[in-house]
């Protein structure tokens, strides 16, 4: 995936925690810089025909990472925005494979920030005390996921080239911003 053409920007990738604004960021970024936009998530589920949360159940987390890792392998240099699913980086190599493709921007929100974000998510499954669950997790239970979630992620996020925070912003107000430092 991906074709560089004369003129056109490196990739800019953007990690960060569930509910960070990748996705919604990545879309406008792609907008304003004329190029392809991929969601790995989106990629994985039109590729296995099912969604993120099914892939959990019936295959579990591991498999799911490993989904990932070929997902991203497919990528090439070019110019597009690429939105992560948050562990994406976490698995062996993929960040070190990140940084090598473009300019890798973490989105950093607050966990108070992603609380009110997610208080009614019913798609991630991560953040659920149990990951066959359909109902969106309790305040008290999303608030420990996401908790733990930071403290096991923020060492390999901050390796990223830029850290953008998205606190009290819009969307757009953080895609300018991501603009703005990649330059």
């Amino acid at each position: 995936m991906g074709q560089e053409r004369p003129g056109q920007s490196a990739p800019i990738v953007l990690i960060g925690l569930p509910g960070a604004g990748k996705t919604s960021v990545g879309e406008i970024l792609a907008a304003k810089l004329e190029c392809s936009f991929f969601d790995s998530d989106r990629l994985i589920e039109t590729r296995e025909k099912r969604t993120v949360s099914s892939i959990f159940k019936e295959d579990g987390e591991k498999r799911f990472r490993e989904m990932e890792s070929e997902i991203l392998d497919r990528f090439a240099s070019g110019s597009f925005v690429l939105s992560c699913g948050g562990g994406l980086p976490m698995t062996k190599g993929n960040m070190d494979k990140l940084l090598n493709l473009g300019t890798v921007v973490y989105l950093k929100t607050s966990i108070g920030e992603l609380m009110s974000r997610l208080s009614s998510a019913h798609d991630r499954p991560l953040l659920k005390s149990n990951p066959g669950e359909s109902q969106a997790p309790d305040e008290h239970v999303l608030r420990n996921r996401l908790t733990t979630l930071e403290a096991e992620r923020c060492r390999v996020y901050e390796r990223a080239n830029l850290t953008v925070l998205t606190d009290g912003l819009s969307t757009d107000a953080v895609a300018e911003k991501v603009l703005q430092q990649v330059g």
